[in-house]
């Protein structure tokens, strides 16, 4: 499975059962980057997605363009990802999955690539993401101005060995 997790500067992602932060232009380049896959997420991201597709929905709408999203590729009633409590379990090798509290400790050697959305800011947090990115190569860095971040960093890390 691939995990995308967005982290703080000292790799914080949660506070007091909160995220850190959010950021629709991230949100938009998650959908972007699983589309045509199955993208896996808990309950409580589901919002973050709804909100994204709801935006494109009312342009398409705005627009005239008809029943198709076409600055997205999907269809308005179309939802391009799974909601469960215990979706890294259900999680298949090409499936991604959006991690922001979970405890990724018993599914590492499930992973074969991690997406992390970097907001270069120190936040409260109380929970971390805790897998050691030596094993692991970074394939991809890239900077890109976010909704509320002026800089986000999207890295992508593949299993060393694996390529």
């Amino acid at each position: 499975m691939k995990t995308i997790v967005c982290v703080d500067n000292r790799m914080g992602i949660c506070f007091n059962g909160r995220r850190v932060s959010r950021d629709r232009i991230v949100s938009e380049d998650i959908l972007e980057m699983t589309r045509g896959n199955v993208l896996w997420m808990a309950p409580e991201a589901d919002k973050l997605f709804k909100e994204v597709f709801k935006a494109k929905e009312e342009v398409c709408q705005e627009t005239g363009t008809g029943k198709k999203i076409q600055d997205a590729g999907y269809l308005e009633d179309e939802k391009m990802w799974k909601v469960d409590r215990n979706f890294l379990e259900k999680a298949e090798e090409e499936d991604f999955c959006f991690v922001e509290g979970e405890n990724l400790a018993g599914y590492e050697g499930k992973i074969t690539e991690i997406v992390l959305y970097k907001w270069n800011r120190d936040y409260p947090a109380d929970v971390f993401f805790e897998v050691d990115l030596s094993k692991w190569r970074l394939e991809e860095r890239k900077d890109f101005s976010g909704y509320s971040h002026e800089k986000i960093t999207k890295e992508i890390y593949n299993r060393q060995g694996l390529l």
